[in-house]
């Protein structure tokens, strides 16, 4: 069966898309067809085509960065709460608003999101909340695509060292130089976060909004700047992660990489995230 040039269909999700059946040719009941995708995605992510052919129907799904960025790979897609997600064969560039996308204390009354709290936080202490309230953000974090361990281990800084799933920083086990979270601690929302003084929200433990209701304890939780993931504090038997590193991590596969990697996990205990310093060498971040 011979066909020619199909109609163009107009992508959803990401739109700017459009998916053109070519001229083709079908010998009795197998072969292939072919679709020439083309136009400018207007943003990054999936751009989805409703595939009808022959009396029978699918979807074809793309992963798409605008202005002709190279698609991105499946496992950042997992970044939900980027403003962008684009990747340049090297590196993966993720920018973030930094805006929670669940209920805290720390936003103002008049946000949808707002919600007062009182009562314990994270490891049962009181909380008390802080002054600080959640401002937007303009982070830009830079990461390696395929990383690697490094030679020498760098120490993580103050402020952000990764990013998380839902866009938001990811900071380390200090409240300052040398400075351990126990005072701190005591300021962590219902989500277990908290903004410092200009705004900018983050974790510096367990994301609970993610291992507990957008997500699970074992699921992928975002990534350092290293580029290794992280992971929440049990592996995907539910079982607590253990034979953690002095990094904080240790390699096996995972649902994400089958193949097998180095990756972070959360733990109820210090370091938290990260012990001294990052497994591989970290990229950038910028506000």
């Amino acid at each position: 069966m011979s066909f020619t040039v199909g109609t163009a269909i107009a992508s959803t999700g990401v739109t700017g898309l459009t998916a053109t059946l070519q001229t083709g040719t079908l010998t009795n009941g197998y072969g292939n067809i072919s679709y020439a995708v083309s136009g400018t995605p207007q943003a990054s992510g999936t751009a989805s085509f409703a595939i009808s052919f022959g009396g029978q129907s699918c979807s074809l799904n793309l992963t798409v960065n605008p202005a002709g960025g190279l698609p991105i790979p499946t496992v950042y897609t997992k970044i939900y709460g980027a403003t962008s997600i684009t990747y340049d064969g090297t590196y993966i560039t993720i920018k973030s608003s930094d805006l929670p996308d669940h209920k805290s204390c720390y936003y103002q009354t008049t946000n949808p999101l707002y919600e007062a709290f009182s009562g314990t936080t994270f490891s049962g202490v009181t909380f008390v909340q802080n002054p600080n309230r959640i401002a937007t953000q303009n982070l830009t974090f830079k990461i390696p695509a395929n990383p690697t361990m490094a030679t020498m281990h760098a120490a993580t800084p103050l402020g952000p060292i990764g990013v998380a799933i839902n866009g938001v920083p990811l900071f380390n086990q200090y409240a300052g130089p040398n400075l351990p979270l126990t005072n701190e601690i005591t300021s962590f929302d219902q989500y277990w976060g908290h903004p410092q003084q200009t705004g900018m929200y983050h974790y510096h433990v367990e994301p609970k909004y993610l291992t507990t209701v957008k997500a699970s304890k074992s699921a992928l939780m975002g990534f350092l700047l290293d580029g290794f993931p992280v992971y929440g504090p049990w592996e995907e038997n539910n079982s607590i992660a253990t034979g953690l590193d002095v990094y904080h991590g240790h390699t096996h596969t995972t649902i994400d990489y089958p193949g097998g990697i180095y990756h972070y996990h959360f733990s109820d205990a210090s370091p938290y995230l990260n012990g001294n310093g990052f497994w591989g060498t970290p990229g950038t971040v910028t506000q």
